[in-house]
């Protein structure tokens, strides 16, 4: 009972229907980094709620490129647009980060859906939310040179994954708390591990961004260049 606070989803249900919706959530599973939650050739058999960690949605090109759909945060659910639409997964699920995550049966969710209206609206929002992010991803791959696709996808992880930063020499600094690899975000990107890298220098040496313990600080400046306060404050 103690995420039913941090997601959205069951923090929708009122509290005294909690006890009758609860064994749909019972399936409780700790996955290592980089493990697979699911792929394309799966049977679309559970939805998933994320309650710890992070997991990145992405497809493959014919090519074997990565094209990234979505991150998810904890407190998310994922992988209810392939139940309710299709037979099989049309994606990959992989976790960024050790994770806990809670497995829904096809059938338990959809009794969910047809028990509480305000669940199937907000299912639908998060689709919507979703098509909105993949596009934007989609858009920044093919339009942009790679140091705009950086700062892109860093505006991106803070309102995924940000923080206020607790760096007191940083001020209104954004964390994103999830230790990312830089041949790993060349991935997310569509560009190689040597041109991240120097990017990443570049920003770091105008004051753009930090590192503190393996994680990125985006600093006041990148917040006042590339969100803006009002959103940053949204944000975190």
């Amino acid at each position: 009972m103690w995420f039913v606070g941090k997601s959205e989803l069951l923090s929708l249900i009122q509290r005294h229907c909690l006890d009758e919706v609860m064994p749909a959530f019972s399936d409780h599973r700790t996955l290592r980094k980089n493990s697979i939650v699911y792929r394309p050739d799966e049977s679309s058999e559970h939805v998933y709620l994320l309650k710890s960690g992070s997991v990145r949605l992405y497809r493959l090109t014919e090519d074997g490129q990565e094209i990234t759909l979505a991150f998810v945060k904890a407190g998310m659910i994922f992988g209810d647009g392939d139940v309710l639409n299709q037979a099989n997964y049309s994606h990959h699920a992989q976790t960024l980060a050790p994770s806990m995550v809670c497995y829904i049966r096809k059938q338990d969710f959809k009794d969910l859906l047809k028990r509480y209206d305000v669940i199937n609206q907000f299912v639908l929002r998060n689709h919507y939310l979703r098509w909105q992010e993949a596009q934007q991803l989609i858009e920044n791959l093919s339009l942009h040179d790679v140091r705009k696709r950086l700062t892109n996808i860093l505006v991106m992880f803070s309102g995924q994954v940000g923080t206020a930063c607790d760096y007191a020499e940083h001020g209104d600094a954004i964390l994103i708390d999830l230790p990312i690899a830089q041949d790993k975000l060349a991935e997310f990107i569509g560009t190689s591990r040597e041109s991240v890298n120097r990017h990443f220098s570049d920003l770091r040496a105008e004051g753009l961004v930090d590192m503190r313990e393996r994680r990125i600080v985006l600093t006041p400046a990148f917040v006042s260049r590339f969100i803006g306060r009002t959103q940053a404050l949204a944000t975190v």
